[in-house]
């Protein structure tokens, strides 16, 4: 009698990069998709934050009056 060997999905063997950082995301590990791309959550929440980042010197004043 021949011994049935493990049935383990394929998408385990499967290596996931982040778009953002473009560092391996581990299968345990957290992740977003979005768009067809993978993302790690907080490359994702950095990305994509719902406040926007000012452009140049946020410090920046205008004294011209």
């Amino acid at each position: 009698m021949k011994a049935e060997k493990a049935r383990i999905p394929i998408t385990d063997f499967i290596r996931v990069w982040c778009e953002h950082c473009r560092i391996r995301i581990d299968a345990n590990e957290e992740r977003t998709g979005v768009g067809g791309k993978t993302y790690h959550s907080d490359c994702y929440a950095e990305l994509f934050s719902a406040v926007p980042r000012p452009i140049g010197n946020e410090y920046e004043l205008d004294f011209r009056v």
